[in-house]
């Protein structure tokens, strides 16, 4: 919706484990027991096995599909817990409900595109102790947009994610951690486009 249930449900998350708990919880966009993710995003289509064996994306819908999927995993490596990336969903695999989930992985066909997102995740999450271990404080969680501050130790990052159809205009000072859809970066000011999202590293105020 507008983002005020993801907020919602992020801190019932949070309110309702042990601190302890928290970094250990595995966040999950796709699993052996749920449709790829990629499919998910845009078709639900659930008729006939026959049908669901040689059913694939349009060119259109992979492309969105592919857009939602980058939005979707940089929340996944940016909240609280720990990300959990099914084999494949890294590469571009699509597919129904078992036994379409678990096709081989692509070897030589790789999505470039989206393995090169899921390093860059990585790498970002890996040189940031705040994204695993931080505290977490929402700013912003309406009209289709989400901002929240991880927090440890001096170290701040604030997350930026806009799905909505206008610019997000942005003052914050700091190193760009990984962007995507940035209209303009001036040096106080980032303007996250449709569908945009990003992190920066701020020193904590």
């Amino acid at each position: 919706n507008d983002g005020q249930a993801l907020q919602e449900t992020v801190m019932t998350v949070l309110e309702n484990y042990p601190p302890q708990v928290i970094p250990c919880l595995m966040n999950m966009l796709g699993t052996h027991d749920t449709a790829r993710i990629l499919t998910a995003l845009v078709d639900d289509y659930d008729g006939p096995r026959e049908e669901r064996a040689r059913r694939h994306l349009s060119r259109n819908q992979l492309l969105t599909a592919t857009e939602r999927l980058q939005m979707a995993s940089f929340l996944q490596y940016t909240l609280p817990g720990t990300p959990s990336l099914y084999y494949g969903d890294e590469a571009g695999v699509e597919g129904y409900k078992d036994p379409f989930n678990r096709r081989t992985y692509p070897w030589g066909h790789e999505d470039q595109e989206l393995l090169t997102h899921f390093r860059w995740l990585g790498q970002m999450r890996k040189n940031s102790p705040a994204l695993c271990l931080g505290s977490i404080e929402f700013f912003e969680a309406q009209e289709q947009r989400i901002g929240f501050t991880r927090t440890l130790n001096g170290e701040q990052v604030k997350v930026y994610v806009n799905r909505s159809r206008d610019d997000w205009e942005i003052c914050v000072s700091g190193r760009i951690l990984y962007g995507h859809n940035l209209r303009t970066v001036a040096p106080n000011v980032i303007c996250v486009g449709p569908m945009g999202f990003c992190a920066v590293q701020v020193q904590e105020e």
